[in-house]
Order: C-alpha cells, then structure tokens, then sequence
C-alpha cells in the first residue's frame, strides 16, 4: 500500500494528493494518529527542527506531542519542500490542505484510501468491515506491543507510554490492543499473558 501511495499520479482535480497521501498514510502508521488528529494538524503543528508533531483539540480534549520516526521526519522535509516550491500553502494554514482550500475532509482522505487498497490488491471487507483508515492507527499500536514483547520489555512500565503516545485517557484504553496483539501472533500469547492475565482472562467453555 506504501509502495502504491508512492506512486500516486498527478490529479487535476486533486492537484495535490500524490504528494498528500504518502505522508498522510505514513504519519497515520507511523505516528498513531487518529485520522482527524492528522487531518487538523496546522503547519506550526509540525516541528521540523525536533521531528516532532504537537497534537491539538484531540478527542477528550488531550493535547500531547507525537515524536516521529527517522525516516518520516524525512519525508515530512521534503513534503513540506515540496508543499513551498510550489506555493501551496500561501492561502492555507492547514498542513495537509485541500484542493479548494480548507483541510481535507475524513471522508475524501477514506475515498482516496479505497482506491488505494483497490490498486495495491488489497481486498476490503465492505462498509464497516475494513480495513479502515482508521486501521492503520491499531495497526501500529499493535506492532509496538509486538515490538516491545519480542525485545523483552517491562510492559507493566511500558504500557502507560503508550497510552500516553496514543492520546487515550487512561490505560484502559490501550489495553485491548493487548487482545489483538496476542490473537494476531499466537507466538507471544505466553509472555502476554504471564504479565496480563488480569487484561486477557480464561474463557471457560
């Protein structure tokens, strides 16, 4: 899907979404933002210098700093060098603007992301079946936990970092990326649950 955004052509009626979309897709994954989150983000949101994203107006009304990723710090230079070149952003102060101004809207950011699946042969479930844009944010919080289980970390210590990254009000709400992490790769189902079993309990039969 990566490869596909990549390689995204010039549109006449969306002059700037080949270079919209492989960032958005990457800040999505890469940084576990929800959609909207992403889509608000105004150009002062977008720390060049520290590679830093500041996430305002979030949902519960957290505010919270989003470090990014070598390699999309990199592609956020040369978007922005991109967005500059070509004067983009002189009537706009939004850091993924929209064809006619504004930002763009949750729903054309989903549309391009379906013909995205379609052209990378990707197949979709249908409405409310996914996957979902949406997904990539569950995707990455599993990956993490993945990450952290196979390098022998503490997730006791680690789990409320996450949480905190993911802009979610409390612990609670990271622990069912616990679930999906154990369902998805039965090969750390044993460390998950010695550490959480109080998250992922016995289903009697």
């Amino acid at each position: 899907m990566l490869r596909r955004a990549d390689s995204c052509e010039l549109n006449a009626a969306s002059p700037h979404r080949h270079l919209v979309l492989p960032l958005l897709v990457r800040i999505l994954y890469g940084g576990g933002l929800r959609v909207s989150e992403a889509l608000s983000l105004r150009k002062e949101d977008v720390d060049l210098n520290e590679g830093v994203l500041f996430v305002k107006g979030a949902k519960f009304g957290k505010e919270r700093l989003v470090p990014l990723s070598r390699t999309v710090h990199d592609r956020c230079r040369e978007y922005v060098a991109a967005m500059e070149r070509l004067r983009v952003w002189k009537d706009t102060a939004y850091f993924f603007p929209a064809p006619h101004g504004g930002k763009y809207s949750v729903s054309t950011a989903y549309q391009h992301f379906r013909k995205l699946l379609w052209e990378a042969g990707i197949s979709h479930g249908g409405r409310g079946k996914g996957p979902r844009l949406h997904d990539l944010r569950h995707t990455y919080a599993v990956h993490c936990l993945r990450k952290w289980v196979r390098e022998g970390v503490d997730l006791t210590a680690a789990m409320p970092y996450l949480s905190a990254y993911l802009g979610h009000s409390g612990i609670r709400g990271t622990q069912r990326y616990l679930r999906l992490t154990a369902e998805l790769y039965p090969d750390i189902v044993k460390r998950t649950e010695e550490e959480f079993s109080w998250v992922i309990p016995e289903v009697n039969a």
